[in-house]
């Protein structure tokens, strides 16, 4: 009788919070004013593009593939990997971008175009096994100018990087990584760390939980998305590699992924309801995706660009641009959106 009860009480509790659990999903995610202006196409991948950095010279997108929907739900899953797509083509389809290389869990990319167009690629690749593996940072070149297909050079580590999220080149061998908090250690803040092509530096330590990170055309500015304190740093770069706080814009969302376009504007992805996409990873229900605009010279605007309550694609975590489209990546959904803007 006694374990009739327990099972009863147990299986009362889970009717419970999981009623809960869709109430507040619900409450919180009803007011959607969904908002885009253009018309979009939805590409298959094997896994989610959580980051997208675009070859506005070529045409070319990289998305960072990796079944994390599979991670999240603590399947055994297929190594990821960083496919292309060829945007002057009418059919979209994604290819692998890579020739060789090691295993890859691939998170933040980076570009890096030398002065006579020689193209270095930065992948962030997670360990199989996040809790006990070093974090790496992949370097790779082009095989030929142009060609899309980039060739494994050289891997690089450090015990400073911990949780690399995103990074950004700004040289050969040169970059920054922005790092998320362990949300199991109770701290908020994340450090910054910058290589200079010999050592490696913590040029910050104050940083809200590096979502995003990408430079200025000019290499001269640094903005760095603080998911946690809804934000965007923007910091001027010293000749060493150290970093002077200029400004912050706030934002009244939760940034992650910054592209950098071809005006100079900022298009980030955001999370405009966490409450919603902790929900989306607990209940597997849909969570906001947006897409900012951000103009951060002299007195910064934003723009929301898009919004979607999740139908279209869920839990977006970044927006690249190559002309007038615009292409959305998620943390989850096996697919990117590539988006015709009517203007």
């Amino acid at each position: 009788m006694i374990k009739k009860i327990l099972i009863w009480f147990v299986g009362l509790t889970v009717l419970v919070c999981a009623g809960f659990a869709l109430w507040l999903y619900s409450a919180v995610n009803a007011d959607v004013d969904e908002r885009f202006a253009g018309t979009c196409e939805a590409v298959p991948l094997p896994g989610s593009a959580e980051d997208i950095q675009i070859d506005r010279d070529h045409g070319f997108a990289y998305l960072s593939v990796l079944d994390r929907l599979g991670v999240a739900q603590g399947n055994e899953i297929d190594p990821g990997m960083v496919m292309r797509l060829d945007l002057n083509r009418e059919t979209l389809a994604a290819v692998p971008a890579l020739e060789g290389g090691p295993e890859l869990h691939p998170h933040g990319l980076s570009i890096y175009t030398d002065p006579n167009g020689n193209r270095t690629l930065f992948v962030i690749n997670h360990p199989a096994d996040r809790e006990n593996g070093a974090e790496a940072i992949e370097r790779f070149t082009e095989t030929a100018v142009g060609s899309g297909l980039y060739r494994h050079a050289e891997s690089f580590a450090s015990p400073l990087i911990t949780r690399a999220n995103d990074m950004v080149a700004t040289g050969p061998r040169q970059f920054y990584v922005a790092q998320d908090v362990d949300r199991t250690s109770g701290e908020s803040l994340t450090a910054l760390v910058y290589f200079d092509g010999s050592d490696y530096s913590v040029v910050a330590n104050d940083i809200a939980s590096g979502g995003g990170i990408n430079v200025s055309q000019d290499l001269s500015t640094l903005y760095i998305a603080e998911t946690g304190g809804k934000r965007i740093r923007v910091a001027q770069l010293e000749a060493d590699g150290t970093i002077a706080s200029a400004n912050t814009i706030a934002l009244q969302t939760s940034p992650d992924n910054i592209d950098v376009a071809a005006d100079g504007s900022l298009w980030v992805g955001a999370h405009s309801n966490v409450v919603a996409l902790a929900m989306h990873f607990i209940a597997g229900v849909n969570a906001p995706s947006q897409v900012l605009r951000i103009t951060a010279d002299g007195e910064p605007a934003v723009e929301e660009i898009y919004l979607n309550a999740g139908e279209q694609i869920s839990a977006g975590s970044g927006g690249a641009t190559f002309g007038n489209k615009l292409l959305i990546g998620s943390i989850t959904a096996r697919k990117v959106l590539v988006c015709e803007m009517d203007s």
